[in-house]
């Protein structure tokens, strides 16, 4: 069997099942799997995430890419990235290339996929003179953590995310243990010896 180089291309309208299947191994790594996807049916869901996809393709404003292997004819996947132009975060006006939506199949991991899509959203950023990279990492993988640290990105912010009635629970529960609980003072030893001798 002949080696094949990993190389990044432009993904087309005909790679959509391959999207979705590595779509769904991006969902399972940041949902839990028997999380309910409440009012809508597997089949529904499915249907869902192909329109987002086909959105992603032929939107000019997002840049999808699949890191592959093999001859062009009879190549294989590995994985795939969202490369898109904006801000380095809401309130600084510094261009960033943001790498979304990063995943390399299980089953094909440790084969150069990773850092031949990071060299990829790279020569992106130059093409168009940024000199930013923002990579969003699921903060449960701690081996995505330590990869991209690796390349030499750091911690910019830390987003967490929660239901918005987990929220308003909170709030509430919140608001009923909002009054000031008296402290008990705290005698120490030292300060009980001392009153006893002087008393």
């Amino acid at each position: 069997m002949s080696w094949h180089p990993v190389r990044v291309r432009t993904v087309e309208e005909s790679d959509l099942p391959v999207l979705l299947e590595l779509g769904e191994e991006l969902r399972e790594q940041l949902v839990a799997p028997e999380a309910p996807v409440r009012g809508r049916s597997a089949t529904a869901g499915r249907a869902a995430l192909e329109q987002r996809y086909l959105e992603a393709v032929t939107d000019p404003q997002r840049h999808l890419v699949l890191a592959v292997t093999g001859p062009s004819d009879d190549e294989q996947v590995l994985g795939m990235a969202m490369l898109t132009v904006g801000s380095t975060n809401a309130l600084l006006d510094v261009p960033a290339v943001h790498v979304t939506h990063v995943v390399v199949a299980g089953r094909q991991r440790k084969r150069g996929a990773g850092r031949a899509l990071v060299a990829a959203a790279a020569a992106f950023a130059e093409e168009r003179g940024i000199e930013q990279l923002v990579v969003s990492v699921n903060p449960g993988s701690r081996e995505a953590a330590r990869f991209f640290a690796r390349l030499g990105f750091a911690p910019l912010a830390v987003r967490r995310t929660a239901p918005v009635a987990v929220v308003k629970r909170r709030l509430v529960l919140g608001e009923r243990c909002a009054e000031p609980v008296p402290r008990r003072r705290v005698t120490r030893p030292a300060a009980v010896a001392a009153r006893a001798r002087q008393g």
